[in-house]
């Protein structure tokens, strides 16, 4: 076959020496650096399907498995480096750490991602080698590389969980896709469409055969019909109503200390604030996490009287979600929650963040051995969990409203989107407090977020304490938004007519999250049993090896101690 100028290119990982360690560790750092730029906040979303394509060039290639594991894990602390600069601002602020101590953190937490994406490249290595001389060729990288990323993003745990669906989350189309099986089906296409190009254009690495056992282009157009078409949607019968919903910005920096006085005129902005919405036709308000500046007991059934500063409603009469610490004692646990409080003043329904954040909210030490907190940071984990999802349940116009709520970091997680569709419920609510990362985090939380309504088929809406709030349709699509404002500010409003439509879950809602799960369990069970296979035959054979060969002689009975006594 004729040479081509691309050729040396593709080559060059599995060079002998330094210069093909080099190569491979380039491609893997250009590869991680692709993904950052097609994720928000750059977003340059058409890199997403050219973006793997440098480290599957790196992993297929690589002299060894061990090293094409150290390829994928450089491509995902180069783009969990890149792309999560926040980290900092977050471990200086909420987890109290010293800025190198923060820095450090930052390189952990690409660490981890490191790990799980290791996992992933020797998954696609391992199952390439297997049958690399196989008459027939050697599994499509279009088949194992889609699969390993699956696996990646359904079954291991990261601190915080992401999906390289984030690329795309702004294109309606795409987003739709995850109707279906959810993110990770729209990874698996990410990443399938540069491995099915160098299926179809690469030279083989040496020792494979070229011919593979399906045509990569073939699968990866039948994938994407499948996605396409399991995406639609399933409509119920009912009526069309339009609610007037309005959310409370509170634009308040949580690096800052604020005394009760500050606390009380923040609380009066709120109600302010509300009251304008309401003046403006708003039949609900929601306010950001933890926006009440006061701690609420899990006893109170109703708003505070009249005559105490801490009362929630002054001015305005319609019901508010709001997001609070909750605790049943000021010196006892604590609960990130979101309370509704209805028109009669009663406190009817209060939801508690179950997916806490490591290091922040929930320290697995501290919980594990209580007596370690004389050596943790002032406020490292610090909050209980909640026992589950719940919906919280007001009325408009005399017609039932239930809404399903999601906590910070909650609305970004597909498989507790899962749960919360299955409360039956008009509207998701989630309530943000953003303010503790900066930077780039804001919109890459809002972008992930997005795919909760595609998957659910209900409205959402989003209050973020300094922005970006926003409401959403059930496609995922901006119906209105609020700007960030990292250096806080006043508070600012937004309302906006939404359409509460015959709700319309989607397949991943129904039964996609189970069957990606069933994909990503098979895929695994496919890559390790094999291997622990021909570790247990590898293992019986040398046992059987050293069981028939004959023992030499040993003076003094043959025993350990007669030749312990010999050498003596």
């Amino acid at each position: 076959m004729k040479r081509r100028w691309f050729d040396p290119l593709l080559e060059a990982p599995a060079r002998p020496g330094r210069a093909g360690a080099l190569a491979g560790a380039g491609y893997a750092v250009l590869g991680g650096l692709l993904w950052v730029l097609a994720s928000p906040p750059v977003g340059v979303w058409p890199l997403a399907f050219a973006a793997a394509m440098p480290t599957l060039v790196a992993i297929d290639r690589a002299p060894t498995p061990r090293r094409a594991g150290l390829w994928g894990a450089l491509t995902a602390m180069t783009f969990t480096v890149g792309g999560f600069p926040w980290m900092i601002h977050l471990l200086q602020v909420n987890a109290h750490l010293p800025l190198p101590v923060a820095v450090l953190g930052l390189f952990v937490l690409g660490a981890m991602h490191g790990v799980v994406w290791l996992v992933a490249a020797r998954m696609i290595r391992s199952l390439r080698d297997r049958d690399r001389a196989h008459k027939r060729g050697p599994w499509a990288l279009a088949l194992v590389a889609p699969l390993a990323l699956v696996v990646v993003e359904v079954l291991l745990w990261t601190p915080f969980p992401f999906s390289m669906a984030i690329a795309v989350a702004d294109q309606p189309f795409l987003r739709s896709l995850a109707g279906f099986l959810g993110p990770a089906a729209i990874t698996a296409l990410l990443v399938g469409v540069p491995a099915a190009l160098l299926d179809a254009t690469a030279p083989p690495p040496p020792g494979m055969r070229k011919r593979t056992r399906w045509h990569p282009s073939i699968g990866i157009v039948v994938f994407a019909l499948l996605l396409f078409a399991g995406s639609r949607r399933r409509t119920d019968e009912g009526a069309t109503r339009t609610l007037q919903i309005g959310i409370v910005q509170p634009n308040l920096r949580v690096d800052v200390d604020h005394d009760v006085r500050q606390r009380l005129a923040h609380l009066g902005d709120l109600q302010q604030a509300t009251a304008e919405l309401e003046k403006r036709g708003a039949d609900l308000v929601v306010w950001s996490e933890a926006a009440y500046p006061f701690e609420l007991s899990r006893d109170l059934v109703a708003d505070y009287p009249e005559n105490d500063r801490r009362r929630i409603r002054r001015g305005f009469t319609i019901p508010i979600v709001f997001g609070t610490i909750t605790s049943f004692d000021p010196r006892g646990a604590q609960w990130n929650s979101a309370v509704l409080l209805e028109r009669d003043g009663r406190l009817t329904g209060r939801a508690d963040k179950v997916h806490r954040m490591i290091g922040s909210e929930y320290n697995p030490v501290l919980e594990w051995f209580p007596s370690a907190s004389a050596i943790m940071p002032a406020g490292a984990g610090s909050y209980a969990a909640g026992d589950g999802p719940v919906a919280l349940e007001t009325t408009v116009d005399g017609a039932r409203v239930r809404m399903a709520v999601a906590v910070c970091l909650e609305d970004v997680l597909p498989a507790y989107g899962r749960e919360l569709a299955g409360l039956d419920v008009d509207l998701l609510v989630n309530v943000t407090n953003d303010s503790w990362f900066g930077g780039a985090e804001p919109l890459q939380h809002e972008a992930l977020a997005r795919f909760r309504p595609v998957e659910m088929g209900v409205p959402m809406v989003r209050a973020v304490n300094t922005g970006p709030s926003s409401l959403l349709d059930r496609d995922g699509d901006t119906i209105a938004r609020l700007p960030i404002r990292p250096d806080g500010g006043p508070p600012e409003t937004l309302l906006a007519d939404v359409e509460l439509q015959p709700r319309a879950l989607a397949f991943y809602a129904r039964a996609g999250g189970t069957v990606i799960r069933i994909i990503a369990w098979a895929a695994l069970a496919w890559w390790l049993l094999p291997v622990l296979v021909g570790w247990v035959r590898r293992r019986r054979r040398r046992d059987d090896e050293t069981s028939s060969s004959p023992r030499p002689a040993t003076r003094g009975g043959g025993t350990r101690a007669g030749a312990r006594r010999a050498r003596r």
